[in-house]
């Protein structure tokens, strides 16, 4: 279980780097890829804030669990863990609102080809 939050916590730190440079890509929907949503500058930016925020949720964890039975977690710990997710939260529910919902702007119907407009 350690390796699976470890390897979870380096591909957040990685993901939330990248992101954090703003670049811009299509979101597909889960039922439906040819609509979904698209994040670019800003709303990509709070992603990745997310992504490092819930980074830094899991080291949290993994320390307070490397304590053992005997160090349970204190009132201070537990409400800057909550205060947290919270702001996680806050960061990808931001990004998703801000980006752009829509049709994937790469969508093409196939056997169209490049210099066909649509």
């Amino acid at each position: 279980m350690r390796t699976l939050i470890a390897f979870t916590i380096v591909l957040c730190v990685f993901g939330g780097a990248y992101l954090l440079q703003g670049p811009s890509f299509f979101w597909p929907d889960r039922f439906d890829p040819s609509q979904g949503v698209f994040l670019g500058g800003l709303s990509s930016q709070l992603l990745g804030a997310g992504l490092l925020t819930i980074a830094g949720i899991g080291v949290m964890a993994i320390r307070q669990a490397a304590r053992g039975p005997v160090g349970t977690a204190s009132q201070r710990w537990q409400v800057h863990y909550f205060l947290l997710i919270l702001l996680a939260l806050g960061f990808v529910s931001a990004a998703f609102t801000l980006g752009e919902r829509g049709p994937n702007p790469d969508w093409r119907t196939p056997g169209q080809k490049d210099d066909q407009p649509t």
